[in-house]
C-alpha cells in the first residue's frame, strides 16, 4: 500500500510505504541473507552512490535511467543503479573463486506517469570463477529463493548476448548499436539495420521467442551462429527437464551491455521478476577477466504477484 497524505507532496516515482510492503521485503531479504551465509556465499554490500565514470563504459541501455548528481567536489555520481558492477569493481583483482550474495535496493529512473518507482529491492546471488554449468547455477538460484518465489507461475526465458554479438559482428554493426535496439524494443530502428546491412534476421530478433523459434532460426541463421542457437537449446531443455517451465526469447540482450554468454528472464502473470546471465567480459574493464554468471529477483514485482 503506498501512504498519501494531504500535507505534502513528494517527486513523482518515490513512495511511501507502509505495512506488508515494508516489512515482506525484509524479511525476504533477512532470509535470504541468513540462508546465504549459512551456505557459505560471501555477503557483500557496496556503497549507495559510485562515481559515474564506472558506468560509462558499461551503460545501461536506457541511459536516461541512471540517477546522476553532483558530489560536493563537483565529480559526477550516479545512485547505484546494479550491484553487479559494484561487485565487479570490488573482485575484479581477486584470484580465488568466489560466491556472493546481496540484497537491497537499486535506482533507476522510470518513465514519467508510468506510476512504476524508481527504487527497487533486490536479492541476488553471484558466482565468479566456478566450474558449475550456467543451468547447475540457476538451480541453485531457485533452490535458495524457493521460500520467497514458488516455481509454480515462474516462466523462464533463455537467450544469449554471444548470439547477438555474433549476429552483430557477421552483419558488420557495432555491437552495442544492436544490442540497445533490441533492449528497448526499438522494432523501427531494427528494421532500418536489416535494410542497410543487408540482414533481414536482425529484424526478425525480437519476434524469435518460443519453441518454434529455435527451427526458424536454424533456417535463417549461418553456421556461425550454430554454436550459440545450441547452446540456448541445451539450457532450455535442461531446464525443463528438472520440471520448469522454460522457452526462447532469443531478442532478449540483457538491461546491460556486460552480458556476454547465456541471458535469462522469470516472469510471473506477466511480470519480471528474475533476471540476470553469464558476464564473462565485465571483470576485465577493473582488473582481471574472471568468469561470471549471476541472478537476481525483483522484490517489488515478485510482490505484486504473491498475495
Amino acid at each position: 500500500m503506498i501512504w498519501f497524505n494531504t500535507k505534502g507532496s513528494i517527486p513523482e516515482g518515490w513512495h511511501e510505504l507502509e505495512d506488508k510492503d515494508v516489512v515482506r521485503p525484509k524479511q525476504w531479504m533477512l532470509s535470504f541473507l541468513e540462508q546465504a551465509t549459512t551456505n557459505g556465499y560471501r555477503v557483500i554490500e557496496p556503497p549507495l552512490v559510485e562515481y559515474y565514470s564506472h558506468y560509462q563504459d558499461l551503460a545501461l541501455f536506457d541511459e536516461s535511467a541512471y540517477y546522476r548528481l553532483f558530489g560536493n567536489d563537483g565529480e559526477l555520481l550516479v545512485m547505484r543503479p546494479d550491484y553487479t558492477l559494484q561487485i565487479a569493481r570490488k573482485l575484479a583483482d581477486g584470484s580465488e573463486p568466489m560466491r556472493v550474495a546481496y540484497a537491497g535496493a537499486v535506482y533507476r529512473r522510470t518513465p514519467k506517469h508510468s506510476g512504476q518507482p524508481h527504487e527497487r529491492q533486490q536479492l541476488g546471488l553471484e558466482w565468479i570463477d566456478g566450474e558449475a554449468a550456467d543451468t547447475e547455477l540457476i538451480e541453485s538460484f531457485l533452490s535458495m529463493t524457493k521460500d520467497i518465489m514458488p516455481r509454480r507461475g515462474l516462466r523462464i526465458q533463455v537467450g544469449s548476448a554471444a548470439l547477438v554479438a555474433s549476429i552483430a559482428e557477421a552483419a558488420g554493426i557495432p555491437e552495442r548499436t544492436l544490442r540497445q535496439y533490441l533492449a528497448l524494443r526499438n522494432l523501427e530502428s531494427l528494421r532500418e539495420l536489416a535494410v542497410t546491412y543487408d540482414y533481414p534476421l536482425i529484424a526478425k530478433l525480437p519476434f524469435l521467442i518460443g519453441d518454434s523459434a529455435v527451427e526458424e532460426l536454424k533456417q535463417e541463421a549461418d553456421s556461425s551462429l550454430t554454436g550459440n542457437i545450441e547452446d540456448v537449446e541445451r539450457a532450455v531443455l535442461h531446464l525443463r527437464a528438472i520440471g520448469l517451465n522454460a522457452s526462447y526469447d532469443f531478442g532478449q540482450t540483457g538491461d546491460f551491455d556486460y552480458y556476454s554468454g547465456l541471458t535469462v528472464t522469470g516472469t510471473m502473470d506477466g511480470r519480471r521478476v528474475l533476471s540476470g546471465g553469464r558476464y564473462d567480459s565485465l571483470y576485465g574493464h577493473f582488473g582481471q577477466s574472471r568468469r561470471a554468471f549471476g541472478l537476481s529477483l525483483d522484490l517489488e514485482q515478485l510482490g505484486e504477484v504473491i498475495s
